[in-house]
């Protein structure tokens, strides 16, 4: 079932930006890499296409976080209610990438082919950029989990589409 779609703006010199949905309503913005013909390891975005949906453990991102056990809001504090380790929104099997995952940041520069959500698109130390990242993430983490978890307890794959908004962006 899918349940996230990314529609990509036309890819820019080093990066792309893009709108994100949850089940077919638009939840805010993204960032990625740019768009290569050849792969180049941190600095290509992922082909066009669907991906299936997991819940992984990263040391950079998991760590120190932490998830409601009653909202799957994350905090910072280990508490009986936030016990679980954060775990990450990852695409799996992705051809010639591995690890891509969805987590905050801002820029190109915080991503290596994983997808960073926002708020609203911005400039940031001179380049575009997301902005309200976190607080994006934190928002919609704990309903995109809900809704991979839910899905994996019947049986159901949950999946990403990644495709381009208009005709004219760089096709991969």
């Amino acid at each position: 079932m899918e349940i996230l779609t990314v529609l990509r703006y036309p890819s820019e010199k080093d990066w792309t930006l893009s709108e994100f949905y949850i089940m077919g309503q638009i939840f805010g913005y993204g960032i990625e890499d740019e768009h290569r013909d050849v792969k180049v390891h941190g600095e290509t975005r992922i082909a066009n296409g669907t991906y299936e949906l997991c819940l992984t453990h990263s040391p950079k991102f998991s760590d120190g976080y932490y998830v409601s056990s009653k909202t799957g809001a994350i905090s910072k504090v280990q508490t009986a209610e936030y016990s679980e380790k954060h775990k990450l929104i990852t695409l799996k099997s992705v051809p010639n990438f591995s690890r891509v995952l969805w987590h905050w940041g801002n820029t190109d520069d915080d991503t290596d082919a994983c997808y960073i959500t926002g708020e609203s698109i911005g400039i940031l130390k001179g380049q575009k950029a997301v902005l309200g990242s976190r607080k994006k993430y934190e928002q919609v983490y704990p309903m995109i989990a809900s809704l991979i978890r839910s899905n994996e307890s019947k049986g159901i794959k949950s999946y990403v589409t990644y495709k381009d908004k208009y005709s004219n962006n760089l096709a991969v």
